[in-house]
């Protein structure tokens, strides 16, 4: 997932008719979502169920009945066949689909637009006209392959509403294995092929997202902040894929989305308790970007993408504590590739230079040196530009040459109540092990302002963020912290094949998924979670 740097695609054509614009700080009813890791430009579409389907359409975000078909499983297809067209006009599929008798056995139930059907037939004797082929007309046949319905209308596409025996509300199948709540539809969104898309209700969506962006028992606390970024993504998103005919994808373009098959209990109930509520930043509703991991300090937008957002700044990220380092070695022939891949030639690679880090110890400019001349990147093409190496894109821009010396983030954080049941007590966690303390002994200096100081750490309490390189106990005595957070990320040039080593996974912008189940776990509430992630936002 990423930002959305082209906030709204110009629109042409009438897609726009059927996907309604939004207020600005609430979230929508319902979402049309581009099926494209089932089908995207493809030849034929297959919908499922286990009762007759339903057809119809959508008129604005109300569902419109039309009809029943005689099977419980369709492939839609695109149709290059000529048709002859008798003029009678029906006003719905049911009607229409009953005069069929009075013709030849190749006239067939053409959708014309909503109340508006017609029969056509492959035989143009006495017919009253030659239908003349498009390149968004489509075909819906049955199991035995013959066609049982002829859609011409990308406006208000057909929908297909389906029903299994296991769920007490509508569901469609798709493909050999996904079941989706609410309807789905089939467009030419793409250049080529077919895309299945599926309208569903706002929350339903969600319920099949958030199992896939988090684990289903991670605290409930952080299940409800998940809850809350991906309705406020899918909200400041909703206009990125209209002209494709949808809202957003259900890939990592957009958020993961499978459908009723990966939806759980726990995640379903975080969605229930957050139902509407979305981040907004001066009365809009934010783009709250997120990923697994930060490596300990999240990243800048301005350093991802080029583009400054108040409220996607870099910070400390002291509650992220699941970390796990990752290794990576590229020889010299895969960085070649790479270089070819962006369409440059710079000779036979020698040797590889890291220019300079960002403030949260991502590398900012890679230098990639050849023989023939020399390739830099930056920003988050210091992560991408691995695509073309035998294992993809780096997990992060959190890396260097060397191992890191311990884990690269403030060594030490304060987690409230986690002394047992003793509420006076904190743990301070340090990189050589927790300390047990009580409160009452305990206090710190700090600056009057939070800001990111050189030689400190940054400690967060359910209440404030603070700043202090000296703890001080009652008793008198006192220990320093080291916390010069890139002491360890130096500019350096390596020759030959090449070994990374890293922290993180993601861009590493707004929230860290794993740094939210730490807050989670250190009693922060998802209100906490998102308005600390999001520099100046609130849940509303």
């Amino acid at each position: 997932m990423h930002i959305n740097q082209q906030r709204i695609r110009n629109v042409v054509g009438i897609s726009a008719l059927v996907i309604p614009m939004i207020a600005q700080a609430k979230a929508p009813d319902s979402i049309r979502i581009g099926l494209e890791s089932v089908y995207k430009d493809a030849t034929t579409v297959q919908i499922k169920s286990e009762e007759p389907l339903a057809i119809g359409y959508f008129e604005g975000e109300r569902w419109r009945k039309e009809g029943d078909l005689d099977t419980s499983e369709v492939t839609v297809s695109l149709d290059s066949q000529t048709y002859y067209n008798y003029q009678e006009v029906y006003g719905d599929f049911e009607t229409a689909y009953d005069a069929l008798e009075i013709y030849d056995q190749e006239a067939v139930v053409a959708y014309i637009e909503p109340g508006e059907y017609k029969i056509y037939t492959t035989d143009d004797f006495e017919a009253d006209e030659v239908v003349v082929s498009n390149a968004k007309r489509i075909n819906v046949k049955d199991t035995r392959g013959e066609v049982v319905l002829v859609s011409e209308n990308d406006a208000y596409p057909l929908g297909f509403r389906g029903g299994y025996n296991q769920y007490d509300f509508p569901a469609t199948g798709v493909g050999n294995s996904r079941i989706y709540r609410g309807v789905i539809e089939v467009v030419k969104g793409q250049s080529k092929g077919l895309t299945a898309v599926n309208q569903v209700d706002m929350e339903e969506y969600l319920y099949g997202v958030v199992p896939c962006e988090v684990s289903a028992s991670w605290h409930e606390e952080a299940l409800k902040a998940q809850s809350v970024a991906a309705r406020s993504m899918a909200t400041f998103q909703y206009s990125r894929f209209l002209s494709r005919g949808y809202n957003l994808v259900d890939t990592t373009t957009s958020q993961v989305y499978r459908g009723i098959t990966s939806e759980h209990d726990r995640t379903t109930a975080a969605v229930e308790a957050t139902r509407g509520e979305v981040a907004t930043y001066n009365g809009k509703v934010a783009e709250t970007v997120y990923s697994a991991s930060s490596g300990g300090y999240t990243a800048d937008a301005k350093y991802v993408w080029g583009n400054s957002v108040p409220y996607l700044v870099a910070k400390p990220d002291p509650y992220e504590t699941d970390h796990v380092p990752w290794k990576r070695t590229i020889t010299t022939r895969e960085l070649e590739k790479c270089v070819a891949n962006a369409g440059k030639n710079i000779g036979s690679v020698e040797s590889v230079r890291i220019g300079s880090y960002s403030q949260s110890g991502r590398v900012n400019e890679l230098t990639i040196l050849g023989t023939a001349g020399e390739y830099t990147v930056t920003k988050e093409n210091t992560r991408t530009f691995f695509g073309g190496s035998n294992d993809g894109s780096l997990k992060s821009r959190k890396y260097q040459f060397t191992p890191y010396n311990g884990v690269s983030i403030p060594d030490v954080t304060i987690k409230p109540g986690t002394g047992g049941n003793n509420t006076d007590e904190v743990a301070i966690l340090t990189s050589q092990g927790m300390v047990q303390l009580e409160l009452e002994g305990l206090w710190m200096e700090s600056e009057e302002t939070y800001s990111k100081i050189r030689d400190a750490v940054y400690i967060k309490s359910a209440h404030e963020m603070i700043t202090s390189d000296i703890f001080t106990t009652s008793s008198g005595g006192s220990f320093e912290v080291e916390g010069d957070y890139n002491s360890t990320s130096k500019p350096a040039t390596v020759y030959g094949d090449l070994t990374l080593y890293g922290y993180g996974y993601g861009h590493g912008v707004g929230m860290s998924q794993y740094g939210a189940k730490g807050m989670a776990e250190a009693g922060f509430s998802y209100k906490d979670i998102i308005e600390y992630y999001y520099e100046g936002v609130v849940v509303e």
